[in-house]
């Protein structure tokens, strides 16, 4: 099936991801005083429109906690998370974990230097894997996430388990593979029959195909969004929501929306196109975060990114 290419847009400038949550504050935590944070930490909270006293009480207090293990265990004090990342170049992948990520849980990312998704770059990115991983490993994070989908479609099915096998040895450190987690995800679920909304291209999607439909899967509909993999991560949402719908609706009898590619940016739409299609829709980094925060026994529902978060605990 042939890439959809969405008419080209004027994007308008956004501010970055730190912007975003206060970048200078962040900077500037090392050289608060601890008098200063524990103020922080009693202040009252904005409360949002519509929350009640109690919601407001318990906002509050999970901030004071947060505040208290920030200065106490920093600020993976509940976990860190290792991340074997493909791609060279990282903005919307880690941009994304922490939209989603509960406070107090990091991530701890190294590459494997892919600079396009091609087989011939996926397989030289492979060839790092092992190196990586030993170095990933010195700073001792919780659990190693092996990110994408073409880095076990690419060598065939099965190879996921054997390159965790060879993350494990080399790094000391509990690993998995983003694809099994998605799988894994989908099964307990009960999904069958699947809608892929990709970024990347039709060869690369046959793979995945062919590595999805051999670990049990009926895939009714797959699309590549055909953007650019260097300009990934300056797609607009909207995008993927549209290829997304799209590619629901050419399945037509599908259990879930998949969207592979950590990077792809679509983890704020996966709960809208849930309650729009009624239906289960999960991504590789939302999949990759739900197995992880399993490893690390976290058991408080994580909203607004979907039934898989949500049913945590």
């Amino acid at each position: 099936m042939t890439n959809s290419t969405p008419e080209t847009k004027d994007i308008a400038p956004r501010r970055s991801f730190f912007g975003q949550i206060g970048g200078a504050a962040v900077l500037g935590l090392a050289s608060l005083a601890p008098k200063r944070l524990f103020a922080q930490a009693q202040a009252p909270a904005a409360r949002p429109e519509g929350q009640t006293d109690n919601g407001a009480r318990c906002t509050e207090m999970r901030r004071a906690s947060d505040y208290q293990e920030l200065l106490k265990r920093g600020y993976g004090h509940i976990g860190r998370v290792g991340f074997l990342s493909p791609g060279i170049i990282d903005e919307t992948l880690s941009g994304q974990f922490y939209r989603m990520a509960p406070p107090g849980v990091t991530l701890v990312r190294t590459s494997l230097e892919l600079r396009d998704v091609t087989v011939e770059e996926v397989n030289a990115a492979l060839a790092k894997t092992e190196r990586a991983a030993a170095e990933l490993g010195k700073y001792r994070p919780d659990c190693i996430v092996f990110g994408g989908s073409p880095t076990v479609a690419v060598p065939g099915h099965g190879s996921d388990k054997i390159i965790v096998e060879k993350i494990e040895r080399a790094s000391g450190r509990r690993a998995f593979a983003a694809q099994a987690a998605a799988i894994e995800a989908l099964q307990k679920y009960g999904a069958k029959k699947l809608a892929l909304a990709t970024p990347f291209p039709d060869n690369v999607n046959a793979l995945v195909k062919g590595f999805l439909e051999k670990s049990g899967f009926e895939i009714l509909s797959i699309r590549g969004s055909g953007v650019d993999y260097v300009d990934l991560s300056l797609t607009p949402l909207q995008w993927s929501w549209e290829l997304g719908k799209r590619v629901f609706e050419e399945a037509r009898r599908a259990d879930a929306l998949y969207f592979p590619g950590a990077p792809q940016p679509c983890v704020d739409i996966i709960e809208p196109l849930e309650k729009e299609l009624g239906t289960f829709v999960i991504s590789s980094l939302q999949a990759s975060l739900w197995k992880a925060l399993q490893i690390l026994r976290y058991q408080v529902p994580v909203e607004g990114y979907g039934r898989l978060l949500r049913d945590l605990g």
